[in-house]
């Protein structure tokens, strides 16, 4: 069998089954999640890039172990990603689409919908960022194993003033895919910890995770938003510039009257929609196929019709989705419904009429 070479656009998975000890050193860089589903598709350049990486110094380290059996000693300098500041457009980080991920009914999965786009995208080689802006009750990070408080570092970009300390800005965490992440659930040591806010001050802390964090460049930055219409959904819609929302729903008429509440809010903001996403929308038997609407029929279509949008995919129950999701594994969950997903997105991006034109975090 001959020996995969290593080049920037070496796949990842087929890498490290080809060569086991490259799992070690792709880990020694921060690339811990080979066995994910995204390095299914993803290259070391991609996956690099993802990172906030350089491609050579991991090719070359790679090269290394393969000649000598051993991780070679990799740089301090080659590990750390590259973060960019808020500010000026020319020189700071960028973020080419905004899209909140919203349903006005608690329940229906939000925060599950919004891990498997992220997910999806990430399969596709976009660079993607989750704001939890569920403040209260956040649940991303536990649905990718996140457990470490964010860090606090300096703006280094800010202009030196005598006497006044840089801003603070809020560093991402790292899923095992690349995917940034910034939840009030990585502000305290303990992940039950109740934050006990009253409104205006969740409205700040959802910009500030919007404005002051060291953000990369992104293809999508994905807006977990709380159930309800008031103020967290406001200050995401009113002030943030989006490109459009995803509706999230599920099959029992009270679900789809609240998620028809959402919609209208969305409409008279004039906001757009850019799609309906069906969760928990029948169960699959594994011994027969036979499907059962265990919360009744579908409404998708009429909160389609409603919405003024595509419908992008009916979410199943599936006990291995939840299995991996409790156990904080979501990027290794590899199913189609991910990249369908993921899909329905960028062509609704795609297709949105205005220019499009990438923002910059001021």
């Amino acid at each position: 069998m001959p020996t995969l070479e290593i080049t920037s656009s070496t796949n990842i998975s087929q890498l490290v089954a080809d060569l086991p000890i490259a799992q070690e050193v792709l880990s020694g860089f921060g690339l811990s999640c080979s066995g994910c589903s995204v390095n299914k598709y993803e290259t070391i350049e991609q996956g690099a890039k993802a990172h906030g990486l350089r491609a050579e110094p991991i090719i070359a380290a790679l090269t290394q172990a393969r000649l000598s059996g051993r991780v070679p000693t990799i740089m301090n300098e080659d590990r750390r990603p590259a973060r960019n500041a808020p500010g000026a457009f020319a020189k700071k980080s960028s973020i080419a689409s905004v899209v909140p991920v919203m349903s006005g009914k608690g329940g229906v999965g939000k925060s599950l919908v919004t891990g498997l786009l992220a997910v999806g995208l990430r399969r596709a080689g976009k660079r993607v960022g989750i704001l939890d802006a569920d403040i209260t009750g956040p649940s991303v990070p536990r649905l990718f194993g996140l457990r470490q408080p964010l860090a606090v570092e300096s703006d280094p970009d800010a202009p030196a003033t005598a006497g006044a300390p840089p801003k603070p800005l809020f560093v991402p965490a790292l899923t095992r895919s690349a995917i940034q992440v910034v939840s009030s659930n990585l502000l305290t040591p303990e992940e039950d910890t109740a934050m006990i806010w009253r409104g205006p001050i969740l409205s700040g802390v959802i910009r500030q995770f919007f404005e002051q964090t060291l953000w990369g460049d992104l293809d999508v930055l994905l807006v977990d938003l709380p159930p309800g219409t008031s103020d967290a959904p406001l200050t995401v819609l009113q002030s943030l510039s989006i490109d459009g929302v995803v509706l999230v729903t599920m099959p029992q008429a009270l679900a789809t009257m609240i998620v028809r509440k959402a919609a209208n809010l969305v409409h008279q903001l004039k906001r757009q929609i850019l799609g309906v996403v069906e969760n928990m929308s029948y169960f699959e038997a594994p011994d027969t196929g036979k499907r059962y609407d265990v919360f009744g029929p579908s409404y998708a279509d009429q909160v389609a019709e409603l919405a003024r949008a595509p419908l992008f995919a009916r979410i199943p129950l599936m006990p291995q989705m939840m299995a991996v999701a409790d156990a904080g594994r979501l990027d290794e969950f590899d199913d189609p419904i991910c990249d369908e997903l993921a899909a329905s997105l960028m062509g609704a991006l795609a297709a949105l009429p205005k220019a499009k034109e990438t923002i910059s975090l001021i």
